[in-house]
């Protein structure tokens, strides 16, 4: 009865896989591709119908033979007689199986998704090419006031290889737990090895508005730094992601409480606590390691609003502000004196003087979207921008050329923003255009008593791609920067070419 029983869900699964795919009406002043771009999209459609099919029957024989076995050795176990029937009266029923019966007719997709979660691959490969003396990464290092470095002054890379590089693949694994959970997680994969990008569990049926979610993931403030790579509208992450936050942006283990407010306009307010172990290594870097002071976790905390008000048409609007503030630490290279008074790194790579603080952060984003009627992106336009104010305040713990300075400070305060358009200029083609600063407010007061001031850097660029499908993405970027380094002003430009592909079901991705 069991056997039957799975064996008539599969009209009812294959009925509801293929409803997506039939159900959407083509719009009438939708302009038809060529006849042999329509074909390539029934067959890409017929291959992932054939693959699903596959795979549901796999599982369905798998559920087939279990079933047997423990029927089968159900079979040869001996019971006294009227035994069963006595305790099958008396029994009471089982909550979860009612449970499960109730929930399965309402809930079939997510448990055969529970059974089978969607897996996908981002491949992500890119040309690089500037005409600095050293390569971009070495400006980036070198601007003031953003340039640093911890542990024995090791190198923090800012930027790529000249020539190609391969971002990490990208695994992703994801399905609907239950009732009440979902879950995903993404490794990524390197020549150098494999590493966990995200781990989260997220709830699904918590009332009021609230969603409570936990593991390793990217934090939800901003707009562009919950975003992977790959759904970039340019190669690069904007500079004032990469000089205040690092190459990863603001991912660590926590909790996150998010609640969506019961308005007529849309409201979202979060929270989130980090342990913050030094994923985030520009802002919130961590050791705890003598001479440094330790810290009990969590030792990030963040808060973000998002508003968005009702607009006619196919117009969207979204407003941001957000605020973080978390331990931070630094360890640096030893120096010498020479001259008197001026304090340069000796570079024997052995870290000699130490900070321990706070980094508080606080901005503001905004995006507008207009999802114009015409087909494969034509028409529609997206323009963003975020804005950075960061203060470092740290205190000398620990130095062994100048032990008089321990316990003064250092305050730091740099900013920077971005602001980007992307246009469809026809279907499947896009134009953008991005411009960005950095280092409009660069102030240091040292634990000397000196102090920096320093001018901002900007960089601008153009990229346009071309969506051959929703799977594979080709891009030409261009980038021109003026960058206040250490030694002089440095103007680069630089080249980027990209191919995306992704492959399997991978989720939409956010407003």
């Amino acid at each position: 009865m069991r056997k039957k029983s799975l064996l008539c869900l599969w009209p009812l699964v294959a009925a509801l896989s293929v409803t997506p795919c039939i159900a959407q009406p083509v719009a009438p002043d939708t302009k038809p591709e060529s006849v042999e771009a329509l074909r390539a999209e029934v067959a890409g459609l017929r291959h992932q119908l054939d693959t699903q099919r596959r795979e549901f029957d796999a599982r369905l024989r798998e559920m087939e033979a279990k079933f047997a076995a423990i029927e089968t050795a159900a079979a040869k176990v001996p019971a006294p007689a009227g035994q069963v029937s006595a305790a099958a009266a008396v029994a009471p029923p089982r909550p979860e199986l009612a449970e499960r019966s109730r929930v399965l007719p309402g809930r079939l997709g997510g448990a055969v998704q529970s059974m089978n979660p969607d897996v996908s691959a981002i491949i992500d490969l890119n040309y690089h090419a500037d005409d600095s003396k050293e390569g971009i990464s070495h400006v980036l290092e070198a601007l003031p006031g953003f340039d640093h470095t911890h542990g024995g002054e090791e190198e923090h890379h800012h930027g790529p290889d000249e020539g190609f590089n391969m971002s990490h693949l990208e695994l992703q694994f994801s399905a609907e737990v239950d009732p009440y959970f979902k879950g995903s997680a993404i490794a990524a994969v390197s020549e150098d090895g494999a590493e966990m990008e995200t781990a989260e569990i997220e709830t699904t049926s918590l009332p009021g508005g609230l969603k409570l979610r936990g593991g390793k993931f990217f934090s939800d403030f901003g707009y562009i730094n919950a975003q992977h790579s790959h759904a970039w509208d340019f190669v690069d992450r904007p500079l004032v992601y990469q000089l205040l936050l690092g190459d990863h942006g603001l991912n660590d283990k926590g909790l996150q409480l998010s609640w969506l407010a019961p308005t007529p306009f849309y409201l979202l307010a979060g929270i989130e606590a980090f342990q913050s172990g030094g994923e985030s290594e520009m802002s919130f870097a961590y050791s705890g390691e003598e001479p440094l002071p330790r810290h009990d976790g969590p030792r990030l905390w963040v808060g973000w609003l998002k508003f968005g008000p009702n607009l006619p048409g196919n117009h969207g609007l979204q407003f941001g502000v957000f605020g973080a503030t978390g331990k931070h630490q630094e360890a640096h290279d030893g120096q010498t004196e020479n001259p008197p008074g001026v304090w340069t790194p000796d570079g024997d790579g052995i870290a000699d003087h130490w900070l321990d603080g706070d980094t508080t952060f606080w901005g503001g984003d905004f995006v507008y979207k207009y999802n114009s009627p015409k087909p494969y992106g034509q028409g529609d336009f997206t323009l963003q921008g975020e804005y950075f104010n960061r203060r470092k305040d740290l205190e000398m713990v620990g130095n062994d050329f100048n032990p008089a300075l321990v316990g003064n400070r250092s305050i730091a305060n740099q900013d920077g923003y971005y602001v980007q358009a992307v246009y469809g200029v026809l279907p499947r083609w896009r134009a953008g255009l991005r411009w960005e600063q950095v280092g409009l407010t660069n102030h240091i007061d040292y634990p000397d008593g000196s102090e920096f001031s320093g001018d901002a850097s900007y960089r601008f660029g153009p990229m346009i791609d071309w969506s051959l499908s929703e799977f594979s993405r080709l891009r030409l970027q261009l980038n021109r920067g003026e960058y206040e380094t250490d030694a002089d002003r440095d103007g680069v430009t630089e080249l980027y070419l990209q191919w995306v592909v992704s492959l399997g079901a991978h989720g939409a991705h956010k407003f």
